[in-house]
């Protein structure tokens, strides 16, 4: 699929729920902080199998009472158009990356609309904004960027510095992502498939994230990547970027994971799943 396709995809899906649907994610939503020197990192899964994440954190960048946000999502494929150039750059074209290494999105300095199809903050943005009014209060003003093949050295990532001074005027932080893409329409080998109801299939999960969130936390980011790679993550590149704004030494808590099952929608056998989950990156001891 597209991301215009996936992008058509989940705006049904909100269009299902409702402004009721979305409501009760909220009411349901776990309560969580927002660091003072950190970031909330939430999934953009269905939001039937996960919705509560990202409104938990969209409810928590609403309590914080910051009047902006800057919210890094997930460039998966590009705008149709380009679609082919970020494959290109993706699998190391020297061309393709020196035109799209960068941080893209609306209103970002030479930003040439290659995030216009992306989905990955969509779900967000829609409870943040239910979420201010539910509060009584005027949404966050939401800085929308894609950090794009940051690598292990993101410092140099052009338009970094856009978002460091955004923080620094006060701006909360968060990211999302989905940490684990498993199962049949992902690849995995058949020998290694475990029913997605198997209660070691979540501790593995489990398991697995946390290796690449403590790899990050620490700064390992060649370990991060490689993390990143073998659970087919799509944190590397938002991931990668918080390192860079955050510094090492970060504590991280994963305070919830869902295993959301996407075989009716890639039409291939079970298990087919996307891992959800809702963690905290801080500088703050716990």
């Amino acid at each position: 699929m597209t991301a215009r396709e996936w992008k058509a995809l989940y705006a049904r899906e909100r269009d299902e729920l409702g402004e009721k649907g979305l409501l009760a994610l909220l009411e349901e939503a776990p309560a969580i902080a927002l660091p003072d020197s950190g970031a909330i990192v939430f999934p953009h899964t269905r939001l039937r199998g996960s919705g509560t994440l990202p409104a938990a954190a969209a409810a928590a960048v609403v309590n914080s009472g910051r009047e902006s946000v800057v919210a890094l999502g997930v460039l998966h494929g590009g705008a149709e158009s380009d679609a082919a150039r970020v494959r290109a750059a993706r699998e190391g074209d020297p061309e393709a990356r020196r035109q799209l290494r960068r941080v893209h999105g609306p209103g970002a300095q030479g930003d040439a609309g290659v995030w216009e199809e992306e989905f990955s903050l969509d779900g967000f943005k829609a409870l943040l904004e239910l979420a201010a009014n539910r509060a009584g209060r005027r949404a966050p003003r939401v800085l929308e960027r894609y950090p794009f093949l940051a690598g292990a050295n993101p410092a140099d990532l052009p338009g970094l510095e856009e978002l460091t001074g955004c923080l620094a005027s006060g701006a909360a932080l968060v990211a999302t992502a989905d940490p684990i893409h498993y199962g049949v329409g992902y690849g995995t080998a058949p020998a290694e498939l475990r029913p997605l109801e198997d209660p070691a299939t979540h501790l593995a999960a489990t398991a697995s994230i946390m290796e690449g969130l403590d790899h990050l936390a620490a700064g390992r980011l060649p370990e991060f990547l490689r993390q990143c790679e073998s659970a087919k993550s799509d944190f590397r590149d938002p991931g990668a970027a918080l390192s860079a704004l955050l510094g090492p030494g970060l504590c991280v808590r994963l305070h919830d994971l869902r295993l959301v099952d996407y075989a009716d929608v890639l039409a291939c056998p079970r298990p087919t799943w996307v891992a959800g989950a809702l963690f905290t990156l801080s500088n703050e001891k716990p």
